[in-house]
C-alpha cells in the first residue's frame, strides 16, 4: 500500500473576497489556492493592498470568504457565522499582533492565563499551563512582572506563550516584529524556527523580506493572488 497522505491543516479552494466602496467593487482576493500542511512554518509576504491581510483574517476566522470553500482541519467550514468564528479563534488558533496586545494592569501570568479563560478550558491549572508556555519561550523569570517592565522583546515573547498557552492547531503572527529593533527581530524569528521544528505549525504575515527568509516556505502575494509558493532552504 502507498503512504498515506496526512489531512491538511487549511485548504482554500478557489477563495475569493470581494468588498464594495461605493461603486467600486474590490477583489481583495482573487481565487486563492492554498494548502498548509500540520508543522509546517510559512511566510505571507506582499506589500500593502496585496491581500495579504485578507487571508490572514480568513485563516484566523477574523472574516467570511465571499465564495469558495474553506477546509480546516479536515472538514469544510461553511457558513462561517460569528459564533463559529470565535470558538475557533478561542480554541484553535493562537495570535500574535505586532502591538502584542498585552493587558497592562495583569501580571505576564495573567495575561497567558487569558486565552484559557476565554475558551472555558484548563480551569483545574490555569496557571501552571501558563507558567509552562512561559518557561518554553524563555520567560518563565518575569512571571510575575507587569508588561511595563518588560523589554520589548520579551513583552513579544509573553504574546508567544499567550498565543502558545491552549495548544493550538495554528499560531497567526501579524507582523510580528514590527516594533522591534533588529536584534530582537533575530531572537523572535528564531524562536518561531524553534517551536517550528517541535511541530508547532506558524504563518507568518509581513511585508518584510528578511523576517520572511526565517519560515521554511514562502507565499508572495500581489492583487489579491498567490504569485510564488516556494520551500526556503536557508
Amino acid at each position: 500500500m502507498g503512504k498515506e497522505r496526512r489531512v491538511s491543516l487549511v485548504t482554500f479552494e478557489n477563495l475569493t473576497k470581494v468588498y464594495q466602496m461605493g461603486d467600486e467593487t474590490v477583489r481583495a482576493l482573487d481565487g486563492v489556492q492554498l494548502r498548509i500542511d500540520p508543522g509546517e512554518f510559512v511566510a505571507i509576504l506582499g506589500p500593502s493592498g496585496s491581500g495579504k491581510s485578507t487571508l490572514m483574517h480568513i485563516l484566523g476566522f477574523m472574516d467570511s470568504p465571499t465564495s469558495g470553500k474553506l477546509h480546516f482541519e479536515g472538514k469544510e467550514v461553511a457558513g462561517i457565522g460569528r459564533s463559529t468564528r470565535s470558538w475557533y479563534r478561542a480554541n484553535r488558533i493562537g495570535f500574535v499582533f505586532q502591538a502584542f496586545n498585552l493587558l497592562p494592569r495583569l501580571s505576564v501570568t495573567d495575561n497567558v492565563v487569558l486565552p484559557l479563560v476565554y475558551s472555558r478550558s484548563g480551569i483545574g491549572d490555569r496557571k501552571g499551563k501558563a507558567l509552562a508556555a512561559l518557561e518554553k519561550v524563555g520567560m518563565g523569570h518575569r512571571a510575575r512582572h507587569l508588561p511595563s517592565q518588560l523589554s520589548g522583546g520579551e513583552r513579544q515573547r509573553a504574546a508567544i506563550a499567550r498565543a502558545l498557552v491552549n495548544h493550538p492547531s495554528l499560531i497567526l503572527a501579524d507582523e510580528p516584529t514590527g516594533n522591534l529593533d533588529s536584534q530582537n527581530v533575530g531572537r523572535i524569528m528564531e524562536l518561531f524556527r524553534r517551536l517550528s521544528d517541535e511541530g508547532q505549525t506558524l504563518v507568518v504575515v509581513t511585508h518584510d523580506e528578511q523576517v520572511a527568509t526565517y519560515a521554511r516556505r514562502i507565499i508572495r502575494m500581489l492583487d489579491g493572488r498567490i504569485v510564488e509558493d516556494t520551500p526556503n532552504a536557508s
